[in-house]
């Protein structure tokens, strides 16, 4: 579930569906404890697997109840037809005038798409003693394409959002937010699912590789071409990786270096080989500062590289 809104006593003062922006803890989580804490569920009556990133988000509880707007994803494998369908579910609280939800519109990689959400059913309390406070939980569906392009865009610690607008005849509508790991996470899990053999616990299994590539951090590339360089006779120090060529707007020419320098160390690596160089850029930190220490001419020089 994400952040509790207000206790059900004060909804009454509270601005029904207002947008509101990411939660930064929410944000924080990655791929992995979306995959960890996915919810799996089967009805063998009905052929089907439902599997849920519900758990991945909660926050707020006690003994008074409390007023929740939430939002997740769920995949349902319909093993009979063999055909997979995702969602976002959504509850959203509110007093008033009951709802209808006639549109949503989902924005992401190719603009806003409008899609038919599907009112599941409406919970109320308080209507005894005062004004009704209405709970819908309603399902937008999203292709599984989308989610696949958005998961293959995962990187962590630098999420990319799917946004949704949850649109009510009449009134104003719910802004929600999905982030891509979260989708990650969950697609792993239907992956892991399906490749399981029968009957074998589905977090055994490997997920597909367009999957797991997506979930991996990304490669660090320095963006130059370089040759080892034996050390010289009257310079048995001055050796390394020579630079060949530099790549227009990459790390490297960020980081100063011109051709005919010889990198011989990149955070305290040093790099003999291209293999060496290989291995200290991909030991290097991504949005972090690495020292590159170089020779230009005979000159010791320490440049800084943020990857």
């Amino acid at each position: 579930m994400r952040p509790a809104l207000a206790l059900a006593t004060l909804i009454l003062s509270f601005v029904p569906c207002a947008s509101f922006a990411a939660d930064t803890a929410l944000l924080a989580l990655g791929m992995e404890h979306f995959r960890d804490t996915a919810s799996v569920s089967d009805d063998p009556g009905a052929s089907l697997t439902t599997i849920s990133t519900e758990r991945g988000y909660v926050e707020g509880s006690g003994p008074m109840r409390e007023v929740w707007h939430d939002e997740f994803l769920t995949a349902v494998i319909d093993h009979k037809a063999g055909q997979k369908s995702f969602q976002i579910d959504v509850s959203t609280t509110y007093s008033g005038t009951r709802r209808s939800y006639p549109s949503a519109d989902l924005e992401a990689m190719g603009g806003p798409k409008a899609v038919t959400p599907a009112l599941i059913r409406t919970e109320s309390v308080n209507c005894s003693v005062g004004e009704c406070i209405y709970t819908d939980h309603v399902r937008i569906p999203v292709e599984e394409a989308l989610l696949r392009r958005l998961a293959n865009d995962y990187r962590p610690g630098s999420p990319v959002i799917l946004r949704f607008q949850l649109n009510a005849k009449r009134r104003s509508g719910y802004r929600g937010e999905i982030s891509n790991a979260e989708i990650a996470g969950l697609l792993v899990k239907v992956d892991a699912y399906e490749a399981a053999p029968s009957g074998a616990a589905p977090s055994g299994a490997a997920p597909s590789a367009a999957v797991a590539q997506a979930a991996a951090p990304r490669r660090l590339d320095l963006g130059m071409s370089g040759l080892a360089v034996a050390p010289a006779a009257d310079n048995p120090g001055r050796a390394g990786v020579l630079v060949v060529a530099v790549n227009g707007e990459s790390v490297a020419q960020r980081a100063g270096l011109i051709t005919g320098d010889i990198i011989f160390e990149i955070g305290d690596r040093p790099t003999h080989s291209l293999a060496d160089l290989e291995d200290a850029i991909n030991a290097s930190a991504a949005h972090a500062d690495a020292t590159i220490k170089i020779f230009r001419g005979l000159k010791e020089m320490s440049l800084k590289a943020r990857f």
